[in-house]
């Protein structure tokens, strides 16, 4: 019984066997005689071989000397097909389906000095209806090829020359929201290399080629299709155009997934990056969401350009020349939640001839720069005016400052920062400012800014999230301070030179376990010349804004503050100032506390308003009151000042200062020195008219006495 059915499955799977056999050659028999019939009459392409090879069983087949030709070319609903192929092997071929759909399922195809132009095929209009992929191949290789791809308008879409490909288990994708293919791993080199990205891009390249698994990409251009103009119009989910060149970029390992891309190591060589803004900065939402995931070891660009454009053309930041460096770069869907939608662990920029504009009034500047994840290295940073002081003044609406401020360097260390519900938290170990030379220019002609200006405690609360400076300095630096009034004759101008701050612990009181307490040390030159110490301290965390600052002055020419009393209080001054100090506390309402100064043969000149010119008398008048007063001094007096909250600190501190001059210098008893002087005058002119009229009647006399003897 064993035997017999055993004989029966040897006779049936013989049987089966020969069957196959049999079908392998008929079917290559077909093929042969029968297939050059089938694709001029059933295929919508002229095409001919010189040989033809199939097996049926490994669904191989093989031909050599192809040419192939679209048999109606203005037909744009089918794909059109034109050129030669010198070969062509294609393992496990869907032979039916490709017969049935013209659609090439494979495991391999091999394409030999194929010269191809290929036009697609026009999109369905039902929307709700995809397009299939033409063809389902896990590898590809293409040796010595020249080809191009048109869109139904002839458009092209991608074209190479003498183009090699080895692709490794591709497959294909249609979702929007990944990227159009995966792979395993790949080879390729081409010349004049094309390929237009969506509707607004297209890459070139003039070579491009794999060696020991590194990808270059030589003459790289990434530029529009369209101008701005078009683009500002059609595109409205888009804020930047990108313009970006390069003379080489090369990755190493590069892996593409259908949701991801990374790579080990990445270099652009002399790349240039030009950016055009459009000028209506709200964009249109894009509803669209993207979970595509990019991470990278090691990206570096050497001597690179960089330029944003305003939607006119000119330079709204440019840099001429940097380098760049960042490592473990990772931007997928976790890091897409938070308001930095990427991670790295470190990086570092340099760079020479910064430039920005800073909007309607400033220039911004840098020779150089370097930045790292802990430090940050300017010089010769410049904030320059793009208009006049009249300028200035006729465009602004309301009161306002206008500065000029440069720096010879400015040095950030022991930088840590990170973001926290959505907010950064920034804390600064040092913050280093060297010859900073600051001009702060304010002119009183428009009409005043009625808003609050904070004091420091509070505007450093007003900062949302936490911010910490251990250490603020600012070294063998310049400050000029100029006011100018409707009624003064030029501005009032006050120096500070070889200026040196210290200050500690400046924060936002937004962190806890910070001191809050900030204390600020200076030394100084005032106006110059007289050596100038003050200290200021003041507390965030103090709702009442509480401050203190006292400080003294020494050795002070008195002529070297004419530049600021002389337009305000219409006095000038020569002699010396021998010490002036000052001790004051304060809050957001008023200021109070004592003031004391001493002078050497001090003399004062009183002007008139409207002509500028010494009022001689009556400065010789009070003069003799200054010498008779000079050393009756009281120890101190004090000083109260209300503060107008339309102004700034310094304001309400220069206030003090005033206050304190005019009760024990500037203005010494002079409204009564003026009645006196007055009440003078008059009884002068009351004593010279009776002089006069007793003269007129003596010779009134005398000549009558003459009459009369005559």
């Amino acid at each position: 019984m064993l035997k017999k059915l055993l004989k029966i499955t040897a006779i049936v799977l013989g049987s089966v066997l020969i069957l196959i056999v049999l079908l392998n050659i008929g079917f290559s028999l077909w093929l042969k005689y029968k297939l050059p019939d089938y694709l001029k009459t059933k295929t919508p392409y002229e095409i001919t071989y010189q040989s033809l090879n199939v097996e049926i069983l490994s669904g191989s087949i093989s031909a050599n000397q192809i040419k192939v030709k679209t048999k109606q070319p203005n037909n744009l609903e089918a794909l059109a097909l034109e050129g030669s192929l010198g070969n062509l092997n294609i393992s496990r071929l869907g032979v039916i389906e490709f017969l049935n759909n013209n659609q090439i399922e494979a495991n391999s195809i091999k394409l030999i000095n194929p010269n191809l132009k290929i036009r697609l095929a026009k999109p369905k209009e039902e929307k709700s209806k995809k397009n299939p992929i033409p063809f389902t191949i896990k590898n590809i290789e293409i040796e010595k090829g020249n080809i191009e791809i048109h869109k139904p308008d002839n458009t092209k879409l991608f074209s190479a020359n003498n183009l090699n490909i080895d692709l490794k288990n591709l497959s294909l994708n249609q979702n929007p929201e990944e990227l159009p293919f995966a792979l395993d791993s790949y080879k390729i080199s081409a010349n004049q290399f094309y390929a237009q990205i969506g509707e607004v891009y297209s890459l070139n390249s003039s070579e491009l080629k794999t060696v020991n698994g590194q990808l270059t990409i030589n003459d790289f251009e990434l530029k529009p299709l369209i101008n701005f103009k078009n683009w500002e119009q059609n595109f409205k989910t888009q804020k930047t155009l990108f313009d970006i060149k390069s003379k080489s970029i090369s990755f190493n390992d590069l892996v593409f997934n259908k949701k991801k891309l990374s790579f080990k190591n990445a270099q652009a060589v002399d790349p240039i990056f030009v950016l055009q803004n459009r000028d209506n900065k709200v964009v249109k939402s894009n509803k669209e969401k993207s979970n595509f995931n990019i991470d990278f070891e090691n990206f570096d660009i050497k001597n690179g350009q960089f330029s944003i454009l305003k939607s006119n053309g000119e330079k709204s930041l440019s840099l001429a020349k940097f380098n760049a460096n960042l490592k473990e770069f990772v931007m997928n869907e976790d890091t897409s939640k938070n308001k930095i939608p990427f991670t790295y662990k470190d990086y570092k920029v340099s760079g020479n001839q910064f430039f920005y504009d800073a909007g309607k009034y400033y220039n911004m500047d840098l020779s150089s720069f370097e930045m790292s994840l802990q430090n940050i290295d300017l010089k010769n940073f410049k904030l320059k005016p793009k208009v006049s002081r009249a300028e200035f003044v006729r465009m602004i609406p309301m009161e306002n400052d206008l500065f000029d401020i440069s720096a010879n360097r400015i040095h950030f260390s022991g930088i840590n920062w990170k973001i926290e519900n959505d907010k950064p938290n920034i804390k600064l170990k040092n913050a280093r400012l060297t010859n900073v030379d600051a001009n702060i220019f304010r002119s009183k002609i428009p009409k005043d800014n009625p808003k609050e200006k904070l004091l420091y405690s509070k505007l450093l609360r007003t900062i949302k999230f936490p911010l910490v400076v251990e250490n603020l300095n600012l070294i063998q630096s310049k400050l000029v301070y100029e006011e100018d009034t409707p009624d003064s004759h030029g501005p009032g101008k006050v120096v500070f030179t070889y200026f040196n701050m210290d200050v500690k612990n400046l924060n936002s009181n937004k962190q806890k376990g910070v001191n809050t307490k900030v204390p600020i040390a200076i030394n100084c030159k005032f106006m110059g010349v007289s050596p100038m110490k003050l200290d200021w301290n003041f507390n965030t965390a103090d709702m009442r804004d509480n401050f203190t600052i006292a400080g003294n002055i020494n050795d002070l020419p008195a002529v070297d503050i004419n530049p600021f009393i002389k337009p305000y209080l219409n006095v000038s001054a020569t002699g010396t100032i021998t010490s002036l100090n000052f001790d004051f506390k304060g809050n957001n309402d008023i200021m109070n506390g004592k003031f004391k100064i001493t002078h050497k043969d001090l003399k004062v000149s009183l002007l008139d308003k409207k002509t500028r010119e010494k009022k001689k008398f009556l400065s010789a008048v009070v003069n003799l009151v200054v010498r008779k007063d000079s050393k009756q001094f009281p120890e101190s007096v004090d000083v109260y000042v209300e503060r107008n909250k339309e102004r700034s600190f310094f304001n309400l501190f220069w206030k003090g200062i005033e206050d304190g001059l005019k009760k024990t210098l500037i203005s010494i008893n002079v409204d009564k020195v003026k009645e006196n002087v007055e009440g003078v005058k008059e009884t002068v002119k009351e004593t010279k008219k009776k002089i006069r009229e007793a003269k007129n009647n003596i010779r009134n006399n005398r000549l009558k006495k003459k009459g009369t003897q005559t």
